[in-house]
């Protein structure tokens, strides 16, 4: 099982590079950053904020949580993030999600109702424009063909710890599931629980780091440990 650290981007763009990079030096296998666009957030561009993330560490993986397939067009996508992959190569991967604010999706000249067709249609263009991508994983909290579509397609699947209602389902149809797990400090037992290949907790500040290190290393079992299907393929 891998374990990161995400933010979901309420730091200032330089503290939420600080915290990757302790992040690093703490061991941690992942970080991970939300694209958000309305305040108090500072992560509109992850693609921008993981290339600086990029060129300050040497090890650690860097992913998103989430990538918006909705209201970034795909060739764009395909542009930033092929050139991280670039930068940082065997480092990267993308956590596909549509959002769920309405008033960010007219920003960009979408409709929230339109959101699931969207998702399908860019996520098709993204694979077809990029197809030396790297892994992709789709967030699904309420949307069971999200589910089926990360099964149907050989992706990941990442959940709130506390949303995980569609994680049987796409695990009874994925030929090689692979489970992705968001969660606060507080809700550990229940991520462990759900025996997650990759498991990141929501990380406040640099400080932070070393609770979430002792709470994971108090909290993960050895028969979680020992489970084949808990390990990246």
């Amino acid at each position: 099982m891998q374990i990161g650290v995400f933010t979901a981007g309420d730091l200032e763009p330089a503290g939420i590079v600080a915290l990757a990079v302790a992040a690093e030096d703490a061991g941690f296998d992942v970080f991970a950053v939300g694209e958000h666009h309305n305040p108090p957030y500072n992560s509109s561009s992850p693609a921008t904020l993981l290339a600086h993330i990029a060129a300050r560490t040497t090890r650690i993986g860097l992913s998103t949580a989430t990538t918006l397939i909705t209201t970034n067009r795909p060739e764009r996508l395909a542009a930033e993030y092929a050139t991280l992959q670039l930068l940082a190569p065997g480092r990267t991967d993308l956590v596909l999600g549509r959002g769920t604010t309405a008033k960010v999706f007219g920003w960009f000249g979408e409709q929230a109702e339109y959101g699931l067709p969207r998702t399908i249609e860019h996520y098709e263009a993204l694979k077809a424009l990029w197809p030396t991508r790297p892994y992709l994983w789709h967030a699904c909290t309420r949307s069971p063909e999200i589910a089926d579509l990360a099964a149907a397609h050989g992706d990941g699947l990442f959940v709130f710890a506390g949303h995980a209602g569609l994680v049987a389902r796409y695990r009874d149809q994925a030929a090689s599931p692979r489970l992705g797990v968001l969660a606060t400090e507080d809700e550990l037992d229940v991520a462990l629980g759900l025996r997650p290949d990759r498991l990141l907790v929501h990380a406040r500040n640099p400080a932070h780091l070393l609770r979430i290190t002792s709470a994971t290393t108090r909290t993960s079992t050895p028969t979680a440990a020992a489970d084949p299907s808990t390990h990246s393929p």
